[in-house]
């Protein structure tokens, strides 16, 4: 057994191709190689493969689970005992008259197995036992052989052929990946060393790097459960061949060999002791399942973890650039972009920093999300989604009321000759839909009010004056106003109630209603609309009111998300990661002309350890 000790580890650097039968050649020679004409590259990836394969027994040793080369060990002892065992049984039964001589090395050898478990009892009772029984049984040895074939070698031929070789076959494969992680991690490095990066092909070669990674760690897992469980099952097994073997003899030679009755309570014993290592190998076998299947199912909810980590930037670079990349289709693919980020619990933080960024960036209160940066887009495109269903209820009403009798809004006398009795008109519809604004308080959604309340305390602080005036200006001209514009874009009304007549009297309401929201009266810009200054006064206290309201945050602020979690990651997730697959020259491109250089490469980690490969065309 000891001379195993150096061959059968599988790990030692002696036994790794680079130490085999080339250990006495020289390190240099005279003569040049043929190879010569390949160049430093493949002279340089030569030497590296040499030397990867010199160093794999070290490598596996230090860098393998511990367990993992125990159980290799102690697999490759039992091959070579399991080898003997059957060959000397094969021997034995097929050559009856040389079963003296051959009785005496498969006694030893089955010793030589029984001293392997010294801390198994009933197993080194049960191969004590069957030396035993040889002995008292050499005169039947014509029976015992069909009895030895069916009951002890073919169980053992069985167990070497269908659980200890492919044991080793795994360990083989865990091998041969792990030498395809090293090609692709050193193929990684010298791609990240290059002076000028090509991303494309630091892309492929993080992606490669992550497939075989992920191929290491699961081939090594695969052999280290297929180990462990040859070493496990081989106590049990053996004992179940052992019980065979022992009960056919005890009834084959009952009558004449009274010893054998003895072992009837050495059976039952190890009967039990086989039933219980039985459950406890399935009990393991079902916690390795789990386990198992806990990693596939961490990994399947978290894959897109660093992706959403990357669009929660404060800076919102990578949602700037999908944006840009999307063409026509921005407006849906920012959609789902909010609905990725409010499911995470983003969306709000990244619109409240970005209002605190605006308003200590802005050096007038009157300029207050008059741009179109990214923020003011997700801050819009969150606001309409959340409130849609909070402007039909409001708005429909007073709506369709106009559509009904769209006639006698006009206050310009460019574009009608009768403007008689039409401020009293236009005064009482602006009435009913500040009304109807006013009395909407308690149903409006969380994310408004959380938003108004930050926007508020944030202007106060630069600009106490703007205190009424900025929340105004968010919630009429961000919300309510468009909508007031475009009904049919809401869901309010459909296109076919708009007419001409009925789109100049909203867009007269929506002049009106936002002056109110920006406490200013018409000057001589629009002086046509002078006459509903009087409106405008007596309206501004009452709206003052009502933006304040409105920015305090009410006692219960529970708020349900657009989506959920598991929506996103089945729905918009992999639609925006075929995006990015799809435009990702476009948006490393826009992301390389804003300087960001680290976003880019935390981008390219994030798509590769995703698994995906670019289609090149």
């Amino acid at each position: 057994m000891s001379g195993l000790n150096n061959s059968g580890s599988g790990f030692s650097p002696s036994s790794s191709p680079g130490n085999s039968s080339n250990a006495n050649v020289k390190p240099k020679s005279t003569s040049a190689p043929k190879n010569v004409e390949l160049g430093v590259f493949g002279r340089t990836m030569g030497v590296a493969k040499i030397s990867m394969l010199q160093k794999m027994g070290k490598v596996e040793t230090t860098q393998s689970n511990p367990q993992l080369v125990i159980d290799n060990m102690k697999v490759k002892v039992l091959k070579v005992l399991y080898d003997e065992t059957i060959r000397l049984s094969k021997k034995m039964v097929s050559k009856s008259q040389k079963y003296i001589q051959s009785s005496t090395p498969f006694q030893e050898s089955l010793q030589d197995l029984a001293n392997y478990y010294t801390n198994e009892n009933s197993t080194g009772r049960s191969i004590e036992n069957i030396l035993k029984i040889h002995a008292e049984v050499a005169s039947y040895r014509e029976k015992q052989q069909t009895s030895i074939t069916n009951r002890f070698v073919l169980p053992a031929d069985n167990f070497l052929n269908n659980v200890l070789v492919p044991a080793r076959k795994a360990k083989d494969k865990f091998r041969e990946s792990r030498l395809e992680y090293d090609s692709a991690l050193g193929k990684l490095k010298m791609v990240q060393q290059q002076t000028n990066i090509d991303l494309k092909q630091l892309y492929i070669a993080q992606s490669q790097f992550a497939t075989y990674k992920l191929r290491f760690i699961h081939r090594q897992y695969e052999a280290q459960c297929k180990l462990s469980d040859t070493v496990q099952r081989h106590g049990f097994e053996y004992l179940v061949q052992s019980i065979n073997l022992l009960a056919t003899l005890h009834d084959l030679y009952s009558n004449t060999c009274t010893h054998l009755n003895e072992n009837e309570q050495l059976i039952q014993e190890m009967r039990d002791y086989s039933a219980s290592q039985k459950r406890l190998f399935q009990e393991q076998k079902q916690d390795q399942q789990l386990k198992l299947y806990e990693i596939s199912r961490e990994k399947e909810e978290n894959k897109y973890n660093e992706l959403v980590q990357i669009f929660s930037s404060p800076d919102l670079a990578v949602v700037n650039a999908i944006c840009l990349s999307a063409g026509s289709d921005q407006e849906a693919i920012l959609e789902d972009l909010v609905r990725i980020l409010d499911a995470h619990k983003q969306t709000l933080p990244i619109i409240k920093l970005g209002i605190t960024k605006e308003v200590q960036s802005t050096s007038s209160a009157s300029t207050l999300f008059r741009g179109n940066s990214t923020a003011t887009k997700l801050m819009t495109a969150f606001t309409r989604m959340t409130g849609r269903p909070y402007l039909v209820s409001t708005l429909k009403p007073v709506v369709d009321k106009l559509l009904k009798d769209p006639s006698g809004y006009e206050l310009d006398p460019e574009k009608t000759a009768n403007t008689e009795g039409n401020v009293q008109r236009l005064a009482q519809i602006c009435q009913e839909f500040l009304e109807s604004i006013y009395n909407s308080i308690d149903q409006c959604p969380l994310p408004f009010r959380e938003m108004a309340n930050h926007l508020q305390n944030e202007v106060v602080k630069i600009f106490p004056e703007s205190k009424h005036t900025s929340v105004g200006g968010f919630i009429f001209l961000r919300f309510f106003c468009p909508c007031i514009l475009s009904p049919d874009t809401c869901g309010v009304s459909d296109s076919a109630s708009l007419t001409m007549e009925a789109r100049r009297a909203l867009i007269l309401v929506s002049k009106t209603l936002q002056n109110v929201a920006n406490g200013v009266v018409f000057g001589s810009k629009e002086t046509y609309m002078k006459d509903m200054n009087s409106f405008l006064e007596n309206n501004m206290d009452s709206c003052k009111v009502f933006l304040d309201k409105i920015s305090e945050m009410p006692a219960n602020s529970d708020y349900q998300p657009l989506s959920s979690i598991s929506e996103v990651k089945n729905n918009q997730l992999p639609s925006i990661h075929k995006l990015l697959i799809k435009n990702l020259e476009k948006i490393f491109k826009t992301l390389n002309q804003y300087q960001q250089q680290s976003v880019t490469f935390s981008l390219v980690s994030a798509l590769g350890k995703l698994g995906d490969t670019i289609q090149t065309e």
